[in-house]
């Protein structure tokens, strides 16, 4: 009798296993599906290193039927791994009957700019060469793989380094040439679903350290505050849809209170309960950084109305920013020197 209850048992959990599985496929799929057809893109460009999230977004977008163009970037910093992940996406490329394109970078020639990483070269040099193949080839979007998981570090990062609502609010799923059809979706649930489908994927052993800032959130912080903080990534990934929000009323208001113009009025900085705020979002449209626009808000807040206020001046961009009586003006050619 036991034999049988066992057997029945593992039967059972056998199938709840197997249901629970093809839901997380549907889900993925119908979820991918819902995005295509919502910003109705046909032509995708995708990004594929041959990790979990990029070919499970690779065989999803394959399965929708778009007319898809796969790129592969090889850094060459892993010498061998390199050249491994990059047979992987080939592989897979050739099961799915897709065209298969990879492009060489050399990452330490852009490391030698001031101030520019590992991590930071790579992401500039692919996302550069991703928006000019998009222009080129007049594709819709190009897609790219990151996830729940991945917006959760994204928004610790841009915390740790005292960012606002803007970079807080992590990645979205769609700015008009990238999308990111996986982000609602975790980790955990992006390897079941390759299980299920039966695609295989390669493990960056770089992403096994903890040397990279990101690597360091995901495999030390995170899982040290999960154990105090229990469903930690999906109270974040929350806080990243409530940031969301409230940075679209934040864009609202700006467009409404901000001038089209190249000049901020002293009259709307002063109805603004922020004065900063809307400095801020005014001379960083010209590439003032936070430290300008903090100097800009000092000299208005103290010498509003006064004269010595006039002719202050502040680099931004190619241009300047400086005080007229009546406002912040930004002028490109004039106050270029």
């Amino acid at each position: 009798m036991w034999r049988f209850c066992f057997m029945f048992l593992t039967l059972f959990v056998n199938f709840v296993s197997v249901k629970r599985k093809q839901k997380i496929s549907a889900k993925i799929e119908a979820g991918v599906k819902s995005i295509v057809n919502k910003l109705n893109v046909r032509r995708v460009i995708v990004g594929v290193s041959g990790g979990a999230d990029s070919c499970a977004l690779l065989y999803a977008l394959h399965s929708v039927g778009l007319q898809l163009k796969v790129v592969h970037c090889n850094f060459h910093l892993r010498r061998e791994e390199s050249m491994r992940d990059q047979r992987h996406v080939e592989a897979l490329c050739s099961s799915l009957g897709l065209p298969f394109s990879v492009v060489d970078f050399d990452v330490e020639a852009q490391c030698g700019k001031p101030g520019v990483s590992v991590e930071m070269a790579c992401r500039d040099l692919r996302y550069a060469y991703f928006f000019r193949l998009l222009a080129e080839s007049g594709f819709d979007r190009v897609a790219v793989g990151h996830n729940a998981d991945d917006n959760v570090e994204t928004l610790l990062l841009n915390l740790f380094r005292g960012s606002g609502v803007k970079g807080m609010k992590g990645m979205l799923k769609d700015n008009g040439r990238v999308m990111r059809p996986l982000l609602d979706f975790t980790r955990k649930e992006i390897e079941e679903y390759l299980e299920e489908v039966g695609v295989n994927y390669i493990t960056d052993s770089s992403n096994l350290t903890s040397d990279y800032r990101r690597n360091y959130i995901r495999n030390e912080l995170l899982p040290a505050i999960e154990q105090r903080w229990k469903g930690v990534k999906k109270a974040i990934s929350t806080t990243i849809v409530n940031l969301q929000s409230e940075e679209r009323v934040l864009e609202w208001a700006a467009e409404e209170l901000l001038p089209a113009e190249d000049f901020l009025p002293l009259q709307t900085i002063a109805l603004s309960p922020d004065p900063f705020w809307i400095i801020y979002r005014f001379s960083s449209r010209y590439g003032a950084t936070r430290d300008i626009a903090v100097e800009i808000t000092d000299v208005y807040e103290k010498k509003a109305g006064s004269q010595t206020i006039v002719g202050k001046s502040w680099k931004a961009g190619e241009g300047r920013l400086r005080f007229t009586m009546k406002g912040l003006q930004y002028c490109a050619q004039i106050f270029a020197n």
